[in-house]
């Protein structure tokens, strides 16, 4: 059995204006920079330390991983996995849902409609990330089987990864929180074997809050 400790990036300065970011970053605020310590802090303190950490290699998902890790003494061994980046979305990044609504209203329906298929020019669709989150979670399961392993990603891969790895259908409406640094465990058994241990945990925010802005 492998361990998956699966974790979103800390709050961003888009994160709170309502900018979609995709593949382009915005940094982390303060209290995101605060919220990812705190989780560090956390696994300090309850010894939880680990074989493996990845990180996608966008700034805001690295950036957190190193205020984790630099708590568990393990900043050293974080690897860039560039398939953990969040959801390529093209021509939206860098807009609000009522930028895309006034600018490009065919997209706008599109891209909220819940299609899975939908794929804004330049970007990826939710079935492009639904099929990539599980392909490499599978593969660093795998690698590290009987391990625990840490992944700071982003919501749309996270959100994805609870849909492939529950079995729940790409096209059903989500129905639960993928908070900025949520703690979420999973358990690998086997190709496509997956347990579910903690989703969602933000006792470490000390109660603050964590945003969960995504569709």
């Amino acid at each position: 059995m492998t361990t998956l400790f699966i974790i979103r990036h800390g709050e961003t300065d888009w994160n709170l204006k309502g900018i979609h970011q995709g593949h382009t970053d915005s940094p982390l605020t303060q209290e995101g920079e605060h919220q990812a310590q705190l989780l560090g802090m956390r696994f300090a303190g309850e010894g939880t330390r680990f074989d493996a950490v990845y990180s996608s290699d966008l700034g805001r998902a690295l950036q957190s991983a190193r205020k984790i890790c630099r708590e568990i003494g393990q900043e050293a061994i974080i690897q860039e996995e560039p398939r953990l980046r969040e959801r390529a979305l093209g021509l939206l990044e860098g807009l609000t849902y009522a930028q895309i609504a006034e600018q490009i209203p065919r997209d706008h329906k599109q891209h909220t409609s819940g299609d899975p298929d939908y794929r804004p020019e330049n970007g990826e669709s939710w079935r492009d990330i639904y099929e990539r989150a599980a392909e490499i979670l599978n593969e660093l399961a795998k690698a590290n089987d009987g391990g625990s392993i840490l992944c700071v990603t982003h919501g749309g891969v996270i959100s994805m990864a609870m849909k492939s790895c529950m079995g729940i259908d790409i096209s059903a409406k989500r129905r639960f929180h993928v908070q900025n640094t949520a703690l979420n465990v999973l358990e690998w058994h086997a190709e496509n074997d997956w347990n579910l241990r903690t989703w969602g945990d933000t006792s470490h925010l000390q109660n603050s809050s964590a945003l969960d802005e995504m569709l």
